[in-house]
């Protein structure tokens, strides 16, 4: 062969690099290949279930806003119907204590007018006791005007 050139060592190396290339596509390129496709495709789960996760927790944060939102309302509607009950309750109390104090001015009066009436019949008594001292006096001593003036002593006595 000219140069130096043998055609069966050159399909020889030939042969060679191709089952070299063979080999390292068995060996190599084809498991790594496959370990990268199943990172990919775990990537991808990993991606799909935070979109899935963020997606819920967005909807869960809207739910919670409106709930807030609705809460606000009822609270200032709890509030309403509170202070709506303390009027009431406010009332009420004004009236049970107007109705105890109308009570005790009509206690006190009855008893005002039990007292008076207890002064004037006492006073009834002692009058009475003066004129049957009076005239027992009078009868007794035979002199109206002694008598008379006695009364009147007895009288001034007993209102002092």
């Amino acid at each position: 062969m000219p140069l130096g050139i043998d055609l069966t060592q050159i399909l020889l190396h030939m042969f060679n690099v191709v089952i070299l290339f063979g080999g390292l596509y068995v060996i190599i390129y084809a498991p790594v290949k496959k370990i990268m496709q199943q990172r990919e495709e775990h990537y991808k789960e990993m991606d799909e279930t935070a979109q899935k996760i963020l997606s819920e927790a967005e909807q869960k944060n809207a739910e919670y806003e409106e709930k807030l939102k609705n809460v606000d309302s009822e609270i200032s509607q709890q509030k309403k119907k509170a202070s709506m009950d303390i009027a009431t309750m406010r009332s009420n109390a004004e009236a049970e204590a107007k109705e105890t104090a109308s009570k005790i001015i009509e206690d006190a009066k009855k008893d005002a007018e039990n007292q008076r009436n207890a002064i004037v019949e006492s006073a009834k008594k002692d009058i009475t006791a003066m004129v049957e001292d009076a005239t027992r006096k009078v009868v007794l001593a035979g002199n109206t005007s002694e008598a008379y003036d006695m009364f009147l002593d007895n009288a001034e006595r007993s209102d002092s």
